[in-house]
């Protein structure tokens, strides 16, 4: 089986380069996730791509907890993520949880953490644990902005 990579200017890889990138040496980010792609591959023989598409849109959370002080008071307030701030999240967490993968390199542990999330086991994977926390948070204060939205000190 020849495995066709996607092209480097692919968005989502473009913004995975970026946050894997250190010290300014974006072909050696883009090498690694190259890498990762092939590591997904070799572990599921599945097209990679559509894996972390998935894989991003399972982990991005809808919302976020914005705490705004008025006075002496704090207030959580959630607010609605948009696209791309929704996949910097799912990023953000899934390298975050993929330190505590085993494997040698950050590709075979990225690759093992991506196969992890779309497992979806939430009791054990620490995005996807993030993922709920956070919705958890937003819908117990939800109420804070219905509440006080039309108040003008919010």
């Amino acid at each position: 089986i020849v495995l066709n990579l996607p092209p480097a200017e692919d968005p989502l890889l473009h913004y995975l380069a970026s946050w894997i990138m250190q010290s300014g040496k974006r072909h050696a980010a883009q090498r690694r996730v190259r890498r990762t792609l092939l590591h997904l591959h070799a572990f599921t023989r599945l097209e990679p791509l559509p894996l972390l598409r998935k894989a991003v849109e399972l982990a991005a959370p809808s919302v976020r907890v914005v705490t705004h002080k008025s006075g002496g008071k704090s207030t959580s307030i959630p607010v609605a993520l948009n696209e791309k701030q929704r996949a910097r999240q799912a990023l953000k967490a899934i390298l975050k949880a993929s330190d505590s993968k085993a494997g040698k390199t950050l590709e075979e542990r990225l690759a093992r953490e991506i196969i992890h999330v779309l497992g979806g086991d939430k009791e054990s994977n620490a995005a996807l644990k993030s993922k709920d926390a956070v919705h958890k948070f937003a819908m117990v204060n939800r109420f804070v902005h219905e509440f006080y939205g039309s108040l003008s000190f919010i």
